[in-house]
């Protein structure tokens, strides 16, 4: 081999050797990114695990079949009849005389109204007794 084969193996020798040092680098950057990324990832997949597992345990069957009532009960409302409702509602309340509700309420006594609710709730409650008493004696049983 003459001398100038040599040196152009020398050149093409070093022009590999820096090839193969660039490739290296890339290689050993793109294996520490690839690692940074996997550890972002389990990051937020910690993260994220709990709301997957919210999800997982909704009752798709369940839900489905709610939206299929609420689309059923949805349908068979006739709007015309609540809009009149509607404005029979607002007629009435504009109709309402305030004023003399509001004078009919200031003259009221609320302890003597109190106690005279608390009197007919214990006697109320004294009759359901009695009523148990005698289904317990005739043998009556209340339907369920």
């Amino acid at each position: 081999m003459d001398e100038q084969q040599i040196k152009k193996l020398r050149r093409d020798l070093t022009f590999t050797r820096i090839m193969c040092l660039i490739t290296s680098v890339l290689t050993i950057l793109l294996l520490v990114g690839g690692g940074y990324l996997l550890n972002q990832v389990r990051g937020i997949m910690g993260q994220v695990q709990p709301v997957l597992d919210q999800a997982a345990a909704v009752d798709i069957e369940n839900v489905n079949a709610t939206l299929r009532q609420v689309k059923v009960s949805l349908e068979n409302v006739d709007l015309e009849q609540v809009a009149e409702m509607m404005e029979q509602a607002v007629e009435t309340l504009n109709e309402v005389d305030i004023e003399a509700l509001n004078d009919a309420i200031s003259g009221l006594d609320t302890e003597e109204l109190s106690r005279t609710l608390a009197n007919l709730n214990d006697a109320v409650e004294s009759l359901k007794r009695v009523e148990e008493s005698l289904d317990k004696i005739f043998g009556k049983r209340k339907s369920a």
